[in-house]
């Protein structure tokens, strides 16, 4: 850490980005996860403001100088592979000069909701680069060595195959994995795997930290989180230590309490 601030360089998490005021029509419980249109516009704004480029994953995790630069990277990511993507984030971007990477649950591509193949074509063309958020939306720390093999492989495969291009990484939904987790991504030829740890990320390290932006971060938190100051990385570190075992107790016998969906009589 120098000058007071964290090494490594941030990776945002989205969800979701509503493209006018009103809410979004998603379950009451979602909604903090949704930013608003006019949030993200401010959000990259201030993101030039701080002296940093928005850059995609796979530039600053492979290039072990990411952090030398005049100009640190700022990730952006956005899960689950929602319409919205492409009819709000997408033409922020684009108006930006940014380029972000898109997380997608393959076996929803194409339903209604979420991105179809030609919107995905669109946006890969433009510079937008899709990565793995499994092929359904399961917790994968729960299944059994075959189904967990399966939500793994087939993603990287029909990205790939779509795409044309190599998929490295990997965002476990929910962010809950475990090292069976890491180890079957490693052996599917991921070259790292996401996880909800908000913390700035390393070139080439295995796991990336994520920091979620939601509906309800401050412009002065949005602000300290792109210039690494500590403070909102420990706080939610701190949160996440407190709520981690009433949380793994839910997990195990009430994940749907969380929202959780498992797929366990997949065996």
């Amino acid at each position: 850490m120098a000058a007071g601030r964290l090494s490594g360089f941030p990776v945002l998490m989205y969800h979701g980005v509503a493209p006018s005021a009103a809410a979004p029509a998603v379950p009451p419980g979602e909604l903090k996860y949704w930013v608003l249109a006019p949030m993200l516009r401010a959000q990259l704004a201030e993101i030039r403001r701080a002296g940093a480029r928005v850059a995609r994953l796979g530039e600053a995790w492979h290039s072990a100088k990411a952090l030398d630069g005049s100009e640190p990277p700022v990730i952006l990511t956005f899960d689950d592979g929602q319409a919205a993507d492409y009819e709000a984030s997408f033409p922020l971007l684009l108006e930006a000069g940014a380029r972000a990477d898109f997380f997608v649950n393959t076996a929803n591509i194409g339903r209604s909701g979420f991105l179809n193949w030609g919107q995905i074509a669109e946006m890969q063309r433009a510079g937008m680069t899709f990565q793995s958020h499994s092929h359904e939306h399961v917790d994968l720390s729960r299944l059994p060595a075959r189904a967990l093999e399966y939500q793994i492989r087939e993603s990287r495969q029909r990205l790939e195959d779509g795409l044309g291009t190599a998929v490295e990484f990997l965002a476990a939904p929910y962010g809950l994995l475990d090292r069976r987790v890491l180890d079957v991504a490693r052996e599917q030829g991921y070259r790292a795997v996401c996880t909800s740890r908000a913390w700035p990320a390393q070139p080439g390290a295995p796991t990336i930290g994520r920091i979620a932006i939601h509906r309800h971060t401050r412009p002065g938190t949005f602000r300290r989180i792109v210039r690494r100051h500590p403070g909102p990385y420990l706080l939610r570190a701190m949160r996440v230590a407190l709520i981690y075992l009433p949380k793994r107790v839910l997990l195990r016998y009430r994940p749907r309490r969380l929202g959780v969906r498992v797929l366990e009589e997949r065996a």
